[in-house]
């Protein structure tokens, strides 16, 4: 997916990125942690949750700090961006996360995913995302329009922010 800007600094492309992809990481952050995956750990964090008490796990370096946080983290319910997605329909940000979080992935034979392999895979995605199972698999241009249409309401949203954040002093330097 192409992101105007995303690597020039201080623009709002910039910053949308960096906000879009510190979301996304959230939602897929505790599903992608290894000390997640066994059976033994889930009961030590059932234990912490129901008795208040912090579960020591056997792994090394800072997993145990790692699940620490992410226990606690289990009682937030976001990270504090999913208000800037508020005017987006659930197939627009799907779509929208599906996309960005597909950046990097390759294919097999090492070509970037296409708009119709994610739009194929969407609900693969959608576990990922946790957002819930894609009813329906979308044309790759259904798919292109969502991504399309919900970045362009997400980058709206977050220049309206920014905009209200700023003084009448600063909003005339800038025009």
């Amino acid at each position: 997916m192409r992101w105007k800007d995303k690597d020039k600094l201080n623009t709002l492309g910039s910053l949308s990125w960096r906000i879009i992809n510190d979301h996304v990481t959230y939602l897929i952050s505790s599903t992608a942690d290894a000390g997640w995956k066994g059976v033994g750990n889930t009961g030590r964090i059932c234990e912490s949750l129901m008795f208040g008490v912090s579960p020591t796990f056997s792994g090394g370096g800072d997993s145990n700090a790692a699940m620490i946080r992410h226990i606690k983290a289990l009682s937030v319910k976001d990270k504090g961006f999913s208000w800037l997605f508020r005017d987006l329909s659930r197939m627009q940000k799907l779509c929208l996360f599906a996309a960005v979080l597909a950046e990097g992935r390759r294919t097999i034979k090492g070509r970037p995913l296409s708009n119709a392999r994610i739009a194929a895979t969407l609900p693969t995605f959608a576990a990922e995302l946790r957002l819930g199972p894609a009813h329906t698999v979308p044309s790759e241009k259904t798919f292109a329009n969502n991504v399309s249409e919900g970045r362009k309401r997400f980058l709206a949203t977050l220049e309206e922010e920014l905009q209200s954040r700023l003084s009448e002093d600063e909003l005339k330097a800038i025009a």
